[in-house]
């Protein structure tokens, strides 16, 4: 416990002390959401919602996903490149103890950006918020340790930010573009509005968008919990068998 404690905090201040991890993480998105929102687009999607209230669970949820899949990826990739993963080979420290403390240090992360995020939006764009703390909490933990466990998995496999950049690439465009974060999925194509619908940051921006924009509806929000619980428990299954404690 002591080591999982210590990993946790190490982990932690790492990032923190990352000045340029620091602006890509929380000052990127807030700009990305102001910018959408003084758009002059005016009312948005058949309930008639202000384009600034619609966007903001959608950028939420695609900050969360970017902290795993480039954030985390990139920076496991970073540590490979540094010698500090084979110092930490050298410990009795292990695997699961690594992955759970990158995974619970980056989540202490997710939250800060969520509630900069909703802040923002509240305050200088009056954005709506329903007041569903509890459900948004549960949404941000399933949707950040989905994506954490991405990052694992493609770190993985990329020994170098060369062999990392096609790879996150090619996971994170199709989410960030396909995943109801600026539109809504029904306005997609056929063939790709079925293929959003298997994405689970689909599921974690519509459950965002309903705990944030409506009163609390358990038939709504528990469907896109749902999906997200088995997407999680399927993630760390992969994550299980590829995560590697190596160069």
């Amino acid at each position: 416990m002591n080591s999982f404690i210590e990993l946790f905090k190490a982990n932690l201040k790492m990032f923190l002390r990352e000045k340029e991890g620091f602006f890509w993480t929380v000052l990127m998105p807030a700009f990305i959401y102001i910018a959408l929102s003084v758009l002059p687009i005016g009312k948005f999607s058949g309930a008639q919602i202000k384009y600034s209230n619609y966007v903001l669970p959608g950028i939420i949820a695609m900050t969360i996903m970017q902290g795993g899949i480039y954030g985390l990826a990139y920076w496991m990739v970073d540590l490979k490149s540094r010698g500090i993963i084979k110092r930490l080979m050298a410990t009795p420290i292990k695997q699961w103890q690594l992955a759970l403390s990158l995974i619970s240090a980056r989540l202490i992360v997710v939250i800060a950006q969520t509630i900069i995020l909703t802040l923002l939006g509240i305050f200088v764009f009056k954005a709506d918020f329903a007041g569903n703390i509890i459900s948004t909490i549960i949404l941000v933990l399933l949707g950040g340790a989905i994506f954490l466990c991405v990052g694992l998995i493609i770190s993985s496999f990329a020994k170098s930010y060369d062999t990392a950049a096609p790879i996150t690439s090619a996971v994170g465009l199709p989410l960030t573009f396909l995943g109801n974060i600026f539109y809504p999925v029904d306005s997609l194509p056929g063939a790709l509005q079925t293929f959003a619908k298997l994405l689970p940051i689909t599921y974690l921006a519509d459950g965002l968008r309903q705990a944030y924009l409506f009163p609390f509806n358990f038939n709504k929000i528990g469907f896109d919990i749902l999906i997200l619980t088995v997407w999680l428990i399927a993630i760390l299954f992969i994550t299980v068998k590829v995560f590697k404690l190596k160069e």
